[in-house]
Formats: structure tokens, sequence, C-alpha cells
């Protein structure tokens, strides 16, 4: 897999090099204000769980992707981050960069690949759409929580997973099975807690989860009030055959 493929008419697609970092500093900065954590952008090109693709337009990086492998309790191919510098859009650079991720994830063993996207982001839906990613169209709200230094505790909630994130924008953790798993208000609030209490030992920057916002109303309110509203989205999801 170390030769991507190339498309007549379409900007180049290979795998992140360790020279690139400083091009995808400054595309993450300048179309998001953010800073690239280069130490785990080093680490994503050298794990085969992980990977980074650019787009090269006109001899230089116009986009990059991050995506990495989620191994339970289905191996999913997770697409974290997708960016394409204002000045080149329009030229399928995003649909390429989806198209060669869903490529090497399906080398990975991952049974499907998964999206979340903003519900403003038309860009992005459509380009998604074209490599035959779909999605229910479930509104859902992504809420964080701060570190906090409290008693440590374990999760103690079955089906409920916590994952450890390192992107390549932030470190953290995410919460996932826990609409699910229709928890009390005493095994939500442990839950959080617990969350909050691992990312602060960890130093990591949040815990978060995606809330269908058709279920809010089942989540005690001090954890609302305590969360940040990070915006809405929707899941997308392709099938590998």
């Amino acid at each position: 897999m170390g030769t991507l493929n190339k498309r007549k008419g379409m900007s180049d697609v290979r795998f992140a090099q360790p020279d690139d970092a400083e091009a995808i500093h400054l595309i993450l900065q300048e179309v998001w204000g953010d800073s690239l954590l280069f130490d785990v952008f080093t680490d994503h090109i050298s794990s085969p769980d992980h990977q980074v693709f650019v787009a090269v337009d006109a001899g230089e990086v116009a986009g990059f992707l991050a995506a990495f492998l989620i191994p339970e309790p289905i191996p999913r191919w997770e697409i974290d981050t997708i960016i394409v510098r204002a000045s080149s859009r329009g030229k399928g650079i995003g649909t390429s960069l989806i198209e060669e991720a869903l490529i090497y994830g399906s080398h990975l063993g991952a049974h499907w690949a998964k999206a979340s996207i903003r519900v403003n982001n038309d860009a992005s839906q459509r380009a998604f759409s074209k490599v035959s990613f779909t999605t229910d169209t479930q509104m859902l709200s992504l809420l964080l929580w701060n570190p906090l230094a409290c008693e440590s505790a374990t999760n103690g909630v079955e089906d409920v997973r916590f994952i450890p994130v390192n992107a390549l924008t932030y470190r953290g953790l995410w919460i996932e099975g826990f609409v699910e798993s229709q928890l009390s208000v005493q095994e939500q609030c442990k839950v959080i807690r617990t969350a909050q209490s691992r990312i602060f030992d960890e130093n990591r920057k949040n815990t978060s989860m995606f809330i269908p916002d058709s279920l809010k109303q089942n989540i005690a309110t001090d954890l609302l009030a305590s969360a940040t509203d990070y915006g809405q989205f929707h899941h997308w999801h392709h099938i590998f055959k």
C-alpha cells in the first residue's frame, strides 16, 4: 500500500511524510485557527492503525485527511479530520482524500467507516455522499466536559466505553454507549465524573460524546449544565463490502 492511486486530471493524494507537518499546521491555522500537535502527527504517520493523507495541488499541500482504527466492539475506520484550503476547493480534492482513506481502512479489517459532519457543512456532506457514505440525518449534539480533579473510580457501567483519542489538534477521551445503556441519573453522573477524573490524570483536553437531540431530556440536568455544547452533527457511515 505504499503507492496511492492517481487520477488523471485530479490532485495527487499520498501518505503524509514528516516534512509535511508544517504545511498541515499552516492549513489548520488558516482554516480552523487551530495548531497541529506535532508529536501526535509523528505518531500517526508511523502507526499502522492511524494514517494521514495529503493532497498535492500545483506542487503544494492543498488539503489533508486524518483517520484511525477503533477496534472494538466492531472494528471501524474513523475519519476524524478533513480540510481543504479555500483556494483549492471545487476540484474534487476532498473526495479524492476520502476515497484513498477508505482503501487504506479496508485493508485494516474495519467493517465500516464513520465521519461526524456538522449539519451546516454542505461541502463535506457532498464529498462524503459521492463515495457512498449515507446518514440517517439524526441530529446529534456534541457535548464536552472539562477535566476535573476528583476521586478516581472505575467506570463500572457495562457497555459504556472510554476511547482515548490522540487527534491532530487535541488529546481527548470519547464516551460511547452512554445513551444506548439507558443509565440512571446516578450512573450517568458516575460515568461522566469518572471520565473527567481520567482526563485530568492523563492531561487530556476534554471528554466528549454525541447525544441525539431527541434524547437530551433523558440526560441529568446537572450534566447538561456543566457541558459545553460544541454544535450539531450528523453521523455518516460507509459499509465495507
